[in-house]
């Protein structure tokens, strides 16, 4: 982390609120290609994100960057105030041991593009798992799983196993698990694409409810329709930098950067 990035990331009393989630300078490289060229965003209590762009544009390593699952070569993430990944000790930054990155990783919920459920566990006990090892008595881990599948439209599933569920079961199964340790914040990465067409919008549905909750979210999507609902602001991407962003009324309707529009134009 460079000295700049360390001095922006020291805590200070804010004058107002500060954004649950706040990016600054986030630098990724994969050799000598520079996948992330500093990112800055904030995403607010309650908002919905959308990240749009090409693919290879950085969409995905930013929401792994947030959750620390990809370690930055500069600049920060913070969460509820919280540096993610590292600590500020006498001017540097120091990175945290793995439990305390788990700890931290217990609050950011993460929906993958391929489902992640253990083949050999029922649909209750994939999502008990992660509150029972964070140490969620079991007959409480239990209730709130029965409620969560409620909540995601599959009450009655949990002896299933997910070779039994189709995709877009699967998926929100997937949801129902992530939400299981209560997460301040919610991330999607193409939750949506690896299902047939006709499963998108059970998913869809599952993520328009949670936004309807006030859960804080930031979301990787091609589906233009779903961000022009949902977000309160779309986040274009090109070559790993911000290029716009702003609410889905103007970036979905009339872009002002030549990508945007080129991209938008192939996508509609």
């Amino acid at each position: 982390m460079s000295a700049a990035a360390a001095a922006a990331a020291k805590p200070v009393p804010p004058a107002e609120p500060l954004p649950l989630v706040r990016i600054r300078e986030l630098r990724k490289n994969f050799g000598l290609h520079r996948v992330l060229d500093g990112i800055d965003l904030d995403v607010h209590e309650g908002a919905v994100t959308v990240l749009l762009g090409p693919s290879g544009s950085g969409k995905s390593t930013l929401l792994r960057c947030v959750n620390h699952l990809e370690k930055p070569d500069g600049g920060f993430v913070e969460v509820a105030g919280e540096l993610i990944g590292y600590r500020y000790d006498h001017g540097r930054l120091h990175e945290l041991r793995h439990r305390q990155v788990t700890r931290q990783r217990a609050r950011i919920g993460m929906v993958f593009q391929q489902f992640n459920l253990f083949g050999h566990m029922t649909v209750l006990e994939n999502i008990i798992e992660g509150p029972v090892a964070a140490g969620v008595p079991r007959k409480q881990a239990i209730v709130t799983a029965v409620e969560l599948l409620s909540r995601v439209g599959l009450a009655g599933r949990e002896a299933s196993y997910p070779r039994q569920l189709s995709g877009g079961q699967q998926q929100r199964v997937a949801i129902a698990r992530a939400l299981a340790l209560q997460p301040r914040l919610m991330l999607f990465d193409e939750p949506t694409s690896a299902l047939d067409p006709e499963l998108v919008g059970e998913v869809l549905s599952v993520i328009r409810d949670l936004a309807a909750s006030g859960m804080t979210m930031i979301v990787v999507t091609h589906e233009i329709g779903f961000a022009r609902e949902v977000a309160d602001t779309v986040v274009f991407l090109d070559g790993g930098r911000i290029v716009e962003s702003g609410p889905p009324a103007s970036v979905l309707t009339s872009p002002s950067h030549r990508r945007a529009r080129a991209f938008l134009a192939a996508v509609l």
